[in-house]
C-alpha cells in the first residue's frame, strides 16, 4: 500500500524558448505549433521548471469531468445518505492511501456531523409530501376499527366508537372517496343498524365539508391580510436584487439543479485532499497541480471553486479560455495559479 505522498511528474522535457512561442528541445529540435499548445510552457514566471513539457488535459476531457462532477452533486444535493455514505467513504479511503491520516482522521470525526445533515436534509424533503398520515390519528383509527368490530362491542359501543372514527378521519388527507369507503366498510361489520349507519356516513361527509370550507376562508384571510416580513439585512437585499450577481448565478446553479453549498464542499475537499482530482477528473485521467508544483492547499482549492462562478459571470468565456490560453488556463485556473494535466499513470 502507498503510504507516502505522491512524486511530482517526472515526463518533463527541457525548454528554450528562442522567441515569444518558440521553443527548442534539449536536442535543438524546433517544437511545431501543434505540439507547443499540448504541453506546459514557461509562459508564467511561477512555472515550476519540472512542469515544462507535462502534457496539458484536453478540453473535451476537462468539459467531461466537470460533466461528471456536476452529476454527482446533483445527486449529493438531493439524494441524502443513498449518495453522501459512499462518496464520503471514498474520500476517506483516498486520504489514506496518499499517506494523510490527519485528514482521514479528520474527515472520520466530522462523518457523524455530515450522516446527520444528510439524513436531516432527505427528512425535509419527505416532510413536504401531503400524503403523509399523522401517526397518533392513523394509531385510533386502527385501534377503533378493531374495537368496532368485535363480538362484544354494542350498539352503544359502535355509536361511540364511529364517531372516533370520524374525528380520525377527518384529520387525515384522504379524499372524501377514500375517506366514505373507509368508513363504510368498518360500519358494515359493526351492531349499528344500516340507518344508523348511513347517518355516520352523510356525518362525516358534511363535517368534512364544513372543515374545507374553514380551510378555505382562513386561505383566504391569510392572502388578503399577509403577515409583516421582518426588515431584511443587507445580505438578502443583495440576493434579492436585479443586478445582483449573486441571484444570477444561483438561478443558473438552480436551473442545472446544483447545490451551490455542495459543490462547494465537494470541489474544495477532492481538489485539495485528493491530490488534486474530483472523482471526474480521475476518471478521465486528469489532474489539478498548482504551477509551482507544490500540493494544492485546502485553501487554494477554495479559491479555486470560487472561479467556477466567475465563470458564469463572464457568460462562460472564463472556461472557454482553455482555447486560446497558453496553457489552457480557465478563470478558475487563474484565479489559483493551477493547471490541469493529462496523466500518463494514476498515482
Amino acid at each position: 500500500m502507498n503510504t507516502t505522498e505522491p512524486t511530482p511528474i517526472k515526463h518533463s522535457i527541457h525548454l528554450t524558448e528562442i522567441a515569444p512561442d518558440t521553443f527548442i528541445d534539449a536536442n535543438g529540435r524546433q517544437l511545431s505549433a501543434k505540439e507547443v499548445r499540448n504541453i506546459v510552457t514557461p509562459h508564467d514566471f511561477n512555472v515550476a521548471s519540472s512542469l515544462f513539457g507535462c502534457a496539458l488535459a484536453r478540453p473535451w476531457r476537462r468539459g467531461l469531468a466537470m460533466a461528471i462532477d456536476a452529476l454527482l452533486i446533483t445527486l449529493l444535493a438531493g439524494g441524502g445518505l443513498m449518495f453522501v455514505t459512499p462518496l464520503y467513504a471514498y474520500l476517506v479511503w483516498r486520504c489514506h492511501r496518499l499517506g494523510n491520516p490527519k485528514r482521514r482522521n479528520i474527515l472520520l470525526l466530522l462523518l457523524p456531523l455530515v450522516l446527520v445533515f444528510a439524513d436531516n436534509q432527505s427528512a425535509d424533503k419527505d416532510s413536504t409530501d401531503n400524503t403523509t398520515v399523522n401517526v397518533i390519528d392513523a394509531i385510533s383509527i386502527s385501534a377503533a376499527a378493531v374495537k368496532i368490530q368485535s363480538n362484544n362491542c354494542d350498539a352503544v359501543c359502535a355509536e361511540a366508537q364511529s364517531d372516533l372514527l370520524i374525528k380520525s378521519l377527518l384529520n387525515q388527507n384522504f379524499t372524501d372517496e377514500h375517506a366514505t369507503t373507509s368508513l363504510r366498510d368498518l360500519l358494515e361489520e359493526s351492531a349499528l343498524s344500516e340507518q344508523q349507519q348511513q347517518q355516520k356516513l352523510d356525518s362525516l361527509k358534511q363535517q368534512r365539508a364544513e372543515l374545507a370550507a374553514a380551510q378555505q376562508l382562513l386561505a383566504t384571510q391569510q392572502q388578503a391580510e399577509p403577515a409583516p416580513l421582518p426588515e431584511p439585512g443587507w445580505w438578502q437585499k443583495l440576493q434579492q436584487s436585479d443586478h445582483s450577481v449573486i441571484k444570477w448565478i444561483e438561478g443558473i446553479m438552480a436551473d442545472l439543479g446544483i447545490s451551490f453549498g455542495w459543490a462547494v464542499a465537494y470541489l474544495t475537499l477532492f481538489i485539495s485532499w485528493n491530490n488534486g482530482q474530483t472523482p471526474g477528473k480521475r476518471l478521465l485521467g486528469i489532474r489539478v497541480v498548482q504551477l509551482d508544483n507544490k500540493p494544492l492547499s485546502l485553501w487554494g482549492a477554495f479559491g479555486r471553486q470560487g472561479g467556477y462562478s466567475a465563470g458564469f459571470a463572464t457568460g462562460l468565456l472564463g472556461f472557454l479560455q482553455i482555447y486560446w490560453d497558453p496553457n489552457r488556463q480557465a478563470i478558475q485556473d487563474k484565479l489559483a495559479d493551477t493547471l490541469v494535466l493529462r496523466l500518463k499513470q494514476q498515482p
